[in-house]
């Protein structure tokens, strides 16, 4: 009976380590546009992030979904990222992109659209 609620408690304590694991990725947490709007053309994408991010290794880029690169200078502080496009945005759907890594090592991507009207 010892026996058996030992290896109980083992599994359970290797189960909630596991999850654990598994929330310790940072996602995003908004975004502004918003993955999905439609608005007048934004002059900076903001990301904000479940954690802190090294700057030197997390970014966001921008495409029209035509595949165009559309310039923009990404800042990284803290947990946010903020990319300015360096020309107005012209009337279309738009896709941004961001790679990060998180202060704890992790890598992620990810990526939503908008549309400027």
């Amino acid at each position: 009976m010892i026996r058996l609620l030992r290896s109980a408690l083992i599994a359970a304590f290797v189960a909630a380590s596991c999850a654990g694991a598994a929330e310790a990725h940072a996602h995003l947490l908004a975004s502004n546009p918003a993955k999905d709007a439609a608005v007048s053309a934004p002059t900076t994408i903001h990301l904000e992030f479940s954690e802190g991010l090294e700057p030197k290794s997390s970014t966001a880029t921008l495409m029209t979904m035509a595949g165009d690169d559309v310039p923009v200078t990404a800042t990284v502080k803290g947990k946010v990222i903020d990319a300015t496009p360096q020309q107005a945005l012209a009337p279309g759907a738009y896709m941004v992109m961001w790679t990060i890594v998180s202060t704890d090592g992790h890598k992620m991507t990810g990526d939503y659209n908008f549309t400027v009207r």
